[in-house]
This record gives C-alpha cells, structure tokens and sequence, in this order.
C-alpha cells in the first residue's frame, strides 16, 4: 500500500529521513505515527528507525542530544523549534525483561524486519518510506481496516515483556475503538497480575488516556473483564461498574479531574486524597478532584459553595448530575456567579495592613478572624466590597466586642 499524500509532519521530517539515506543508511516513519496517518487521525510524534547506529547518526548531523543512547535513540535537532526535533532510534532487537517492563539491554540490528517484530501490536509495527509506500510485515492493514487489537508474534510473549502493555491495549480500545483479537485478550487475562510490577504513575498515564477516549466504555467493560482493575491501587469493580451504569450512554468526560471524580464519586467510601495520593499525581490535581467530588455531594449551588469551588469546577459537577439524571438548574451557576462581587480573596478591596493602620489591630488570629468574617459577608452580599463599608462593618465589630 501507498499513502497517496504524505502528512505535513512527514514532510516536514522528509529531509532528515532522505539524509540518513545519502549516507547509505535505511530510515522509515515507525510505529503510532503511521498508523494515525492511516486512521486519518492527528499526528502526535514522528518516530524515526534507522539502519544507522547511535554513533552514525551523530556523525550525520552536527546537532544532537543523547536522550537515550542506550537504547539507540538519539534527537536530532534539525531545527530551531521543538516541531524539527526528532528521535531517531537505531534498529534493534531486545534481551529479556526481567521487571517485566524493560529490556535488559538492546542489541542494534540492520534489519527492519528484526525491529519491528519486537512492537507490541500489529497496528503500530508499520513502517513508511520516504515515497509514502507502507511496509506491513503482520498484516496489520487487515487488523486496522476490521478495527482489530493484536499483539506481533506471541501475545504472552508480548505481556510477558512489558506488561504495561496490558494497559496500552485497553487504552487503545478506548482512544482507537478497537476490539482485541481473542487470543491476545486471554493472554492480557493471563499476565494482568503483572501489573503490579509497574510503577503506579506509568499505570496512572494510561488509565487516564482511557478514561478520557472517546470510546472510554469500551476500555472500561475491558478492564473489567480481563480482570486487571484487580492490580490497581484500591479499585473496586463495582465503582467501575456504576460508572457505566450511571452514565448516559454518550457522555464524554472533559478533563482528566473530571473524569477521576467520576469514579471516586461511584466508590461506597473513599478519602479522596489517600486514594489519589497512591497514584502519585501532583497535590493541584489532587485537591482538584476532591473538589469535584465534594462539590458533586452538594444538595444545590449557593453564593458561598460556588465562591469556594469556583465556576468552572461548578459547571464539571452539573455535567456529571445531568449525565447521571440529577435534576440540575442550567442558569443558576451563572446567576450566581453574576452575583457574587469577588470570586477569589485577593478582590477585596482591603487588606490585613489596611485594618492594621486604620484601627492598631495587630498580626494575628484576631485579624484572620476579622478578615474571614468580611470575606464571607461580602460573599453572602451582606457587606459592599467598599473601603468605606468595610471599615464601618470592622469598627462595628470591634465596638461590639469591647461593650462585652
């Protein structure tokens, strides 16, 4: 098969290809790039494999980066931007992975044949020439025309390597539609308790392309029945269960936070924050989960609930109530949030040095407090977020503690 244009991406890469080349080296496009291209999809990363060793690339190119020799990868900077910069990896075969998860060392070949059959799945082991001609050594056409899963060579084989590649298939399923072929899918149910091998934040990567696929509900019904969910930290299958059930059937979730909450909201008990602190994700995201899971708890939208969380938080909770049959207000959040005279602290037009000056209160609890109670009232839109109505609001205050 040939592709009857070459990609912009592809173009764009040609001249570092055609280079290699000149020097009497192969070089082809590889792996999710190509297949994208053939899917019709948007192109992420342009991977290059090359005949040349590490060190023949470095004598071809005067600009280079060593970013993973080791392996036989090297970037070379074609370019000024980040767009003409590209991996190029040497041909290569691979020794056991005795952490299930890479190999222990490499050995650089000169045949494509011999670095291809060590991909994971039929669908990202093509290769593309530099005139567009598609190399297919495992009938992957026909796996991506019938939309297909199916590892290169011995599925077990494949899992037994890496077994991150359990959740590559199901994220696949998810971003790609894809069904998995039968006999890798019983070799995926028979090596999951290999995922406990890998580390949790490779694990979190994958499961969040999942969940945010445009077709998540066939990854998810796929975890569930390889059974894998069972070597994730704290999952419960009747959480995922209830994620599909609970959900109409087209809803597609919008960010990452979102879709995390989703499933947290769906567990019988849950500390948030001790479950997501397993997963090792960053405390922004953290809080911005547990936010939306609180928030979901919510019986209506108030002044003081929609300052706290925000609007944009409010509107990911409404999504998921309607996607689950909550009744929900569609105009509230927004007449609230017209309402509200600050969205966050830092608008109040006095500071704790402006109460400092005017009335000889010193640093400490007794500021915060007085801080806090004008925050909330201005929130409440009991006290104008004014100089002059703030000052009255602290001076009535103070005189009413002093009269005590």
């Amino acid at each position: 098969m040939k592709l009857d244009k070459l990609p912009v991406e592809f173009l764009q890469a040609l001249p570092v290809l055609k280079k290699i080349i000149a020097h009497g080296f192969e070089a082809y496009f590889v792996g999710g790039s190509v297949r994208d291209v053939l899917l019709g999809r948007e192109i992420h990363d342009v991977d290059i494999a090359t005949s040349a060793y590490p060190e023949e690339i470095k004598a071809i190119f005067p600009h280079t980066i060593d970013v993973g020799i080791e392996h036989g990868t090297v970037l070379v900077l074609a370019g000024k931007s980040e767009a003409e910069h590209y991996e190029i990896t040497t041909f290569r075969t691979e020794s056991q992975y005795t952490d299930y998860r890479r190999p222990d060392h490499v050995d650089f070949v000169r045949d494509l044949r011999e670095d291809l059959k060590r991909r994971d799945f039929t669908v990202n082991a093509f290769a593309c020439d530099v005139n567009g001609e598609i190399i297919d050594l495992f009938d992957g056409l026909t796996d991506l025309s019938e939309r297909r899963l199916r590892a290169v060579g011995s599925a077990l084989a494949r899992f037994n390597e890496d077994a991150l590649r359990i959740m590559r298939a199901l994220r696949f399923a998810s971003t790609l539609d894809f069904k998995i072929e039968q006999e890798t899918f019983q070799a995926m149910c028979e090596r999951a308790p290999l995922l406990e091998k890998i580390s949790v934040e490779r694990l979190f990567i994958e499961l969040d392309k999942l969940l945010l696929g445009k077709d998540w509900r066939n990854g998810v019904e796929l975890l569930i029945s390889a059974q894998a969910w069972k070597y994730l930290p704290n999952f419960q299958q009747d959480a995922l269960e209830k994620l599909l059930t609970d959900l109409s059937v087209d809803f597609q979730f919008e960010n990452s936070e979102q879709a995390w909450a989703a499933l947290l909201t769906k567990f019988e008990q849950v500390d948030v924050k001790a479950f997501l602190r397993q997963w090792k994700v960053s405390n922004e995201f953290s809080k911005a989960v547990a936010d939306l899971v609180e928030a979901y708890g919510l019986e209506e939208w108030t002044l003081m609930s929609l300052y706290r969380f925000g609007s944009d938080k409010a509107r990911l909770v409404d999504d998921l109530k309607r996607a689950s049959g909550i009744a929900v207000d569609p105009k509230k959040v927004q007449l609230l949030d017209k309402a509200l005279q600050i969205h966050q602290r830092s608008e109040i037009v006095v500071a704790g040095k402006d109460l400092m000056e005017e009335f000889a209160i010193k640093p400490g609890p007794a500021l915060g407090k007085m801080l806090k109670r004008i925050e909330e009232k201005i929130v409440r839109n009991e006290l104008l977020n004014e100089r002059q109505a703030i000052f009255a609001e602290v001076s009535q205050a103070l005189t009413k503690e002093k009269s005590f």
